[in-house]
């Protein structure tokens, strides 16, 4: 429950303030999706708060891993990219979602074989505000 009070000149604040999310996004592409490659840094402090792919076709037999290594499982573990649409990591979520990092963070995307269709790989984060903890 949140505490409410007065802020300045009379100004109605609510407790704790707001957490805004942020995103990152990478494309694995068909041409370069077995091999694997560095899509985007997250910040040191983020916390890693959720993890989607968009896909627009069947890819049947690939899965697809999310990390800190190329092939590390820490955000996305072997997810089947199988069905057309939006779909969270469900339980193929790694177990860095929800872990505050503690450095600038390089994050890899990589699928176990040449994909049929492209797989959009969406990253939600946030950084706590200074003295606050998760």
């Amino acid at each position: 429950m949140a505490a409410f009070g007065t802020g300045p000149a009379g100004v109605n604040v609510v407790s704790p303030p707001s957490r805004c999310t942020q995103v990152k996004i990478g494309v694995i592409s068909v041409a370069d999706a077995a091999v694997g490659f560095a899509a985007f840094g997250l910040p040191k402090y983020a916390v890693p708060i959720g993890i989607y792919t968009i896909c627009t076709g069947a890819n049947a037999t690939q899965t697809i891993n999310v990390g800190y290594t190329n092939g590390g499982v820490e955000l996305l573990s072997a997810f089947l990219p199988n069905s057309t649409g939006y779909e969270t990591g469900g339980a193929a979520t790694g177990t860095g979602v929800g872990v505050q990092l503690t450095a600038d963070t390089l994050v890899y995307l990589k699928a176990s074989l040449t994909l049929t269709t492209p797989v959009i790989v969406k990253v939600e984060y946030y950084i706590p505000p200074q003295g606050q903890i998760l």
